[in-house]
Order: structure tokens, then C-alpha cells, then sequence
């Protein structure tokens, strides 16, 4: 058989419909980036999926490949969902993808047992793939969410009337010089950590369903003859198309019951169109979150950087988390849009800034969690501050950052906040990551001018913006800019350090 002719990749304009006029530019950058073009259907039981997808996957590295790697999301116990992949072709080429075998924990070194993690698989290329090069990955696969689901932070499937589809697809994780990242996953905390990519995604449901994906999205009827199954009920059905990019990963939620409400809100590159999806009973919560996210989006860009997307989404989550990030997709605990407004505009305020750490400027959240969730918190203090004052801000972070740190003290437990997810008792997770981790922004703050701060934060976001950083980034870029001192200093007090007073 003759060998697959392969090329670099091209036209990536093609995946431009996310993105305001002023930044279309962006998609220069992301000429390598993997592409997704995917089909989902949403069975009417709202519960079982079936999926097809082309995968153009490109090798940045230096070296060939002989593999490329993919996420499995669902299959986690972090989600609780069950997905499987069938009829995987490499280049037109039928191919077996294998079971990832990760070393069983408890064994020793030197033990060949493994245990297969059912969340990655490796699909082996029918050639090698030189730098530079691009590889097409096709694949069928069926998905079934769980109902009530309980897993994790009920982040995907059905519970209290909505939908959570995050990354129901299979996505390539990070690969740089260390290779491919595929670190086993915690059950908690975030669990994504991805590349900047371009999506194309068709997703076929009933048409009572309000879907809330990533990207800027268009719907079209589907008559009962394009349907594969055309016996099948209920007789409406829609498909909603969603191009987005450049972004890190693509979400989908979904309800019977959603209402909306929007605002075009005047950013500083083009017209962003906000909206604020919401229970029938929630009207007034809708409002509110969609005055707190247009505020937030407002602020950011003028502390941070530019928003470079038509839309921002905000909705309710059953999220036990309090909210959830995605890109162009704030979440916000449902529960919320009916209780303290303080609260409700915390948590939306603290979802959109992962627009700007998370979504644009890239971390390692396995990893690293506190350079995306630290960051976030003090944003949102940040914009507390830009909003109602100084003062009402530092009661926010006395309470929400120092109280919540010190309750653990008195306890006689604390931790070091530079430390992967899985270090940490998961009791500790919250208080030490988004309690004590962002008193190190606020050490620094207090022991630089606010135009040092300032310019430190929005430099970051420049330089890292649709890149991945790490903590020497940020450490490196402070030496670079003059505050190296007191910000290493900082760091090593409240980041490394145990009992802090």
C-alpha cells in the first residue's frame, strides 16, 4: 500500500467564526494548532451519544512520532461517564488504538503488571509523522452519561434539569518536550490540561433542548427523512453548529427549561455579546449574572488584555464546585441565582477571569492549579475593588483568602500551595489553593507599587496569551521587570512555606 501523502496544515481561517474582526490575526498562531471537526448525536433519552470525528493532528516537536495519544475524558471516575471508540483510521488507514498501561499503584518498580487506564488510548500511525507534518485521525464513538450523576463535582451528566457534556469527545492532550502529558487524574480539582485548538462541532438533539456550547453557535431545523433513524421521537429535531477557536477544549450544556437574557457590550476591539442563561424560576439571578459577567469582562480587559471572542456565556451549573470554567463558558452553581447576590457575584466574576487564566493564558491545572485558581481568586478581588471600593475589597479577601486559610491553621493543618492536585488532602484542596495561594498576589501587591503589580499581570497575559505557562514564567518574567525580589520572596512565604502568620 502507498504510503499517506502528509503536508503541513493551512487555511486555518476556515475556523474564524468565534472570533472578533480586530483578532482574526490570532489564527496565524494557531496554524499548527490540532483541529476537531465533530458530529454528535443527543439521543432523545438525553442520556446516550453517538459521535463521529476528524482529528488533523500536527507534530510540533523536533523528533518523529510513531503515536498520537488521546483523552478519553468521560471514561474517569472524575466524570462517571462511559465512552468507546470504534472504527479509528490513521490517514485513511485502519489502525487498533491500545490500551494506555499505566504501572499499578503499590508494586514495585521492576512489576510488569499493569493496569489499563480506560481514559487514554494510543493510536499508533502507519507511518512515522515528521516535525511538522499533519496526521488525519478519524473515529466513531458512543457516549452514555450518567443520570444523577454524583461523580466528581457533577460536572458531566444529566442532574437538576441540565446537561453537562464537557469534553465528550476524544482530544489529544499536551505534548512538548517532555512528551505526551498524561498524568493520572485526581477526583477533583480541575482535570483538563490542553493545547490551544480549532473546533468545528454539529451537534443533532431534539429541539427542545437549549444547547450552551463553546464557540459562536447557528441552529437548523432537521427533517424526520436527514435523520439516520427517521422513526424515531420526538418528531423536532435541530442541529446547533459551533466553530470556536483559538481555544483549549469545547463544552456542551444543555436543558429543556433554559431562558436567556444577552447584552452587547462594548469592548475595546468589537461588540461582545453577553448572555445569561437561567432557571424560569431564576429570572432575577439571570439579570444579576449578566450584569456581573459584562462588568467583570469590561475590567479584565482593561487590568489583563484583550477579550477576543463574539461571545461570552454564562449558565447555570449542578456543579457541586460552586462553578466551573470553560472556554467562552462561565458556570455558576444553580443554586446560587436564588440566594446571596454577594455570592452569585463572586462565583461569575471568578468564572469569566478563568477566560483570561485558564482559557487564554494556558496551565498545567493537573499540575500546577494554584497558577490558573489563585490567579482567578484575586482577579476577582481585583474587580471587587474596581467596582465598590478598596475597603469593601480587602474585607473580601480578609474573609475569603486569610479566614479561610487560618480556619485550617487552627486545626493544625496546612500545606505548601506549590504542588500538584493529587498532594493534597482533598479536604485541603480549596483552602489552601484558593484561600492561602492567592495571599501570595496580594504579599506582592502590598510590597510593589500597584504600577509594577499591574504591569507584571498584563504582561503575563501578553506574552503567555493562546500559550502555555508555568510558575517560572511568571517567576522569570518579575526578575525580567525589575520586582524579581520581593515577588520571590512572596513566593517562598506563602507558596512553599508551612504556618504562615
Amino acid at each position: 500500500m502507498q504510503a499517506p501523502t502528509r503536508q503541513t496544515q493551512n487555511n486555518a481561517s476556515s475556523y474564524s467564526g468565534a472570533l472578533l474582526p480586530a483578532f482574526l490575526g490570532d489564527l496565524d498562531q494557531a496554524a499548527d494548532a490540532t483541529r476537531y471537526d465533530i458530529d454528535l448525536k443527543l439521543n432523545a433519552d438525553l442520556q446516550h451519544l453517538e459521535g463521529t470525528q476528524t482529528i488533523h493532528y500536527v507534530n510540533r516537536s523536533t523528533t518523529a512520532m510513531q503515536e498520537v495519544m488521546l483523552r478519553l475524558y468521560p471514561n474517569t471516575d472524575y466524570l462517571g461517564g462511559q465512552m468507546h471508540v470504534f472504527d479509528v483510521r490513521a490517514d485513511g488507514a485502519a489502525v487498533e488504538p491500545l490500551a494506555f498501561l499505566r504501572p499499578s499503584q503499590g508494586l514495585t518498580l521492576t512489576s510488569t503488571t499493569p493496569l489499563t487506564d480506560t481514559s487514554l488510548i494510543t493510536v499508533p500511525l502507519p507511518q512515522a509523522l515528521a516535525p511538522g507534518q499533519v496526521t488525519t485521525l478519524t473515529l466513531n464513538f458512543t457516549l452514555t452519561a450518567q443520570l444523577h450523576t454524583n461523580s466528581g463535582y457533577r460536572t458531566f451528566g444529566w442532574a437538576d434539569r441540565i446537561l453537562a457534556l464537557p469534553e465528550a469527545y476524544a482530544m489529544a492532550p499536551v505534548h512538548d518536550e517532555s512528551g505526551w502529558h498524561v498524568d493520572a487524574l485526581p477526583s477533583y480539582g480541575d482535570i483538563a490540561y490542553s493545547d490551544i485548538s480549532l473546533y468545528r462541532v454539529r451537534i443533532l438533539a431534539p429541539a427542545d433542548m437549549v444547547i450552551v456550547a463553546t464557540g459562536v453557535c447557528t441552529q437548523a431545523p432537521v427533517s424526520a427523512a436527514q435523520l439516520t433513524t427517521p422513526t424515531e421521537s420526538p418528531p423536532a429535531w435541530v442541529v446547533t453548529t459551533c466553530e470556536a477557536g483559538p481555544v483549549r477544549d469545547f463544552a456542551i450544556h444543555a436543558s429543556q427549561v433554559f431562558q436567556v437574557v444577552t447584552a452587547t457590550v462594548a469592548a475595546n476591539s468589537g461588540n461582545v455579546v453577553v448572555s445569561s442563561y437561567y432557571m424560569p424560576e431564576q429570572k432575577l439571578g439571570g439579570q444579576r449574572a449578566l450584569d456581573y459577567a459584562s462588568a467583570a469582562l469590561l475590567d479584565f480587559e482593561r487590568r489583563f488584555g484583550p477579550y477576543p471572542y463574539k461571545e461570552l456565556k454564562v449558565f447555570p451549573s449542578a456543579t457541586t464546585a460552586g462553578g466551573i470554567e470553560y472556554p467562552m463558558l462561565a458556570g455558576v452553581l444553580d443554586t446560587l441565582y436564588s440566594t446571596d447576590p454577594a455570592s452569585l457575584e463572586w462565583i461569575v466574576v471568578h468564572e469569566v477571569s478563568h477566560q483570561w487564566w485558564y482559557g487564554m493564558v494556558g496551565s498545567d491545572q493537573v499540575n500546577e492549579p494554584w497558577l490558573d485558581e489563585a490567579l482567578a481568586q484575586y482577579s476577582t478581588s481585583l474587580y471587587i475593588e474596581d467596582r465598590y471600593g478598596r475597603a469593601i475589597a480587602d474585607a473580601q479577601r480578609n474573609e475569603r483568602f486569610l479566614v479561610r486559610y487560618q480556619q485550617e491553621l487552627k486545626t493544625g493543618r496546612d500545606a505548601p500551595v506549590d504542588q500538584p492536585t493529587a498532594a493534597f488532602d482533598r479536604s485541603m484542596y480549596f483552602p489552601i489553593i484558593y484561600g492561602k495561594g492567592p495571599l501570595f498576589f496580594d504579599s506582592v501587591r502590598r510590597a510593589v507599587t500597584d504600577l509594577q503589580f499591574d504591569a507584571w499581570l498584563k504582561t503575563y497575559f501578553m506574552r503567555y496569551r493562546f500559550k502555555i505557562a508555568h510558575r517560572d514564567d511568571l517567576l522569570n518574567l518579575a526578575d525580567e521587570m525589575g520586582i524579581g525580589a520581593p515577588v520571590r520572596m512572596a513566593f517562598d512565604q506563602w507558596m512553599r512555606r508551612l504556618y504562615v502568620h
